[in-house]
């Protein structure tokens, strides 16, 4: 599990106002951070995909240092790309195996402009 931890150079100031000395040990945990009420407010423990969705049910991004699995910044995991493919991947496999049926059959879909 991805954690991080860095020694402080000099006296600094978090964006919280964590007030942070020199020499301190600093760190945080993915972990703890995806249960964080602070971050993800009081349904923290909730299953919510929707947080990730905007009013039309579209993706959103978000800060990436807000649940940073994969870290976030210039040293962003080389594998990101490679486990996103192998998710979506996985996923479709699963998918194919089902029968699925489209309901609403008489309602003519809209075609959404992708790559």
């Amino acid at each position: 599990v991805p954690a991080n931890l860095m020694v402080c150079l000099e006296d600094d100031v978090l964006p919280d106002k964590t007030e942070v000395k020199k020499g301190w040990f600093i760190g945080y945990h993915t972990y703890t951070m995806g249960r964080a009420e602070s971050i993800w407010g009081k349904d923290y423990l909730e299953f919510r995909p929707e947080r990730w969705l905007d009013e039309n049910g579209l993706y959103k991004p978000d800060s990436p240092f807000r649940f940073p699995v994969f870290h976030a910044g210039p040293r962003t995991c080389l594998g990101k790309e490679m486990a996103y493919i192998q998710m979506k991947s996985i996923a479709a496999c699963v998918v194919e195996e089902f029968d699925l049926d489209v309901l609403g059959k008489q309602t003519r879909p809209e075609p959404l402009l992708s790559i």
